[in-house]
């Protein structure tokens, strides 16, 4: 079964957390995952974090089975929090918004579900993005385009861009 597998590029981030793991210098940054470390290497638990599963839990009071997008509650802000609440996409109603597993589980999530709804769908990525992203794409059978959201010069976001 495995022999009909090809192999697939590596990703840049695994040599590059290779590398840092084997240099001795003591005062060396992590940066290349995106996961916070405190200086003893530890990735731990903010306070903040911990206060807000706290208040959770305690306002919680079913484990009942909220549907397959989440819920739609928390959907809604986390739309108004990305957008603005006035935003045109909102008022017209191009945002849906469903709960997925982290990062690039959703995105493979996302890829399979568009393939199937548009065999023919272009992704657009962000430049600079996390290096399995477009070959997670590709793999799903979708075409990948690219696309700059940051702005250099200005040192902030490229909105019109990102919503044409």
């Amino acid at each position: 079964m495995f022999a009909q597998l090809k192999p697939v590029a590596t990703d840049p981030i695994l040599g590059l957390m290779a590398a840092y793991r084997e240099d001795p210098n003591p005062l060396k940054v992590d940066l290349g995952v995106g996961v916070y470390k405190d200086e003893q290497g530890h990735t731990a638990v903010l306070k903040c974090v911990k206060e807000a599963e706290a208040l959770r839990l305690k306002q919680e009071d079913s484990k009942t089975y909220i549907g397959m997008a989440g819920d739609p509650g928390f959907n809604a802000h986390i739309e108004k929090l990305a957008f603005g609440s006035s935003h045109p996409v909102l008022l017209a109603n191009r945002v849906t918004t469903a709960h997925t597993p982290g990062g690039t589980g959703a995105l493979r999530v996302a890829a399979e579900f568009i393939k199937r709804a548009n065999p023919d769908a272009t992704i657009w990525v962000t430049t600079p993005t996390w290096a399995n992203h477009i070959s997670m794409f590709q793999a799903a059978g979708l075409k990948v385009k690219e696309y700059a959201y940051y702005d250099y010069d200005t040192k902030g976001l490229k909105t019109e861009q990102m919503f044409a």
